[in-house]
C-alpha cells in the first residue's frame, strides 16, 4: 500500500502501516455539522433548514504504524525526518496510490511515541505507534487512468494515461 508524505514515499522513511488500519481510517465517512433547527412548542418534532448545503466536521484519523530501522541511530534519524514532514504549520499532503487520491492533513498527536517499545527481529529495530491526524477537507489531487468503455487508453509505449483533478473530497 504505497503512500507518500508530500512527495516522500513512506517506505523511504521506514514507516509502514498496520494491516487494515490505514484504509479503515482514511475511508471513514465525515459527520455532518448540526443543521439549524427550531423546536416549535406547539408543533411535533423540529423544523430543519432544508436549503443550506451539508457541511462536515473535520475528521480525526488514528493510524496505527510501525517504524523499521537498522539501529538506534537510524531510528532517531527516521523519527526526526517523519516529525519534520508532518509538523509543517500548514499541514502536509498525504497521497495514497491505492486510493488514487490525496489528503491534506494536519498532525495532532502521537501518544504512543512517548512509550516506544522497540523490538529487535532479524537485525532490524521495529517500533509500534499511532499517528493522529486531522482532515479539514482542503482540496487535494485525485488521479485516475484514462479509459474507454472496454480498456485503459495507453500511449504508443503501452503506458497508461493518468489524469489529475484537484478538488475537495469528503
Amino acid at each position: 500500500m504505497p503512500v507518500n508524505f508530500n512527495d516522500t514515499p513512506s517506505q523511504d522513511l521506514g514507516l509502514f502501516f498496520k494491516k487494515g488500519g490505514l484504509y479503515g481510517e482514511l475511508l471513514k465517512l465525515p459527520k455532518p455539522k448540526e443543521r439549524y433547527s427550531y423546536d416549535w412548542k406547539d408543533e411535533h418534532g423540529k423544523e430543519y433548514d432544508t436549503v443550506s448545503p451539508t457541511v462536515y466536521e473535520s475528521l480525526q484519523y488514528n493510524i496505527p504504524c510501525y517504524l523499521v530501522a537498522n539501529d538506534v541511530d537510524d531510528l532517531q534519524a527516521k523519527r526526526t525526518a517523519i516529525l519534520e514532514l508532518i509538523s509543517a504549520p500548514a499541514g502536509f499532503d498525504f497521497y495514497s496510490n491505492t486510493l488514487g487520491r490525496g489528503f491534506k492533513l494536519r498532525y495532532i498527536d502521537s501518544p504512543s511515541f512517548r512509550t516506544m517499545n522497540p523490538i529487535w527481529s532479524k537485525g532490524k529495530l521495529y517500533c509500534e505507534f499511532t499517528l493522529v491526524f486531522e482532515n479539514n477537507f482542503d482540496p487535494t489531487i485525485t488521479q485516475f487512468a484514462l479509459a474507454d468503455e472496454y480498456n485503459f487508453i495507453v500511449t504508443e509505449n503501452d503506458e497508461q494515461i493518468i489524469v489529475e483533478d484537484y478538488k475537495q473530497h469528503f
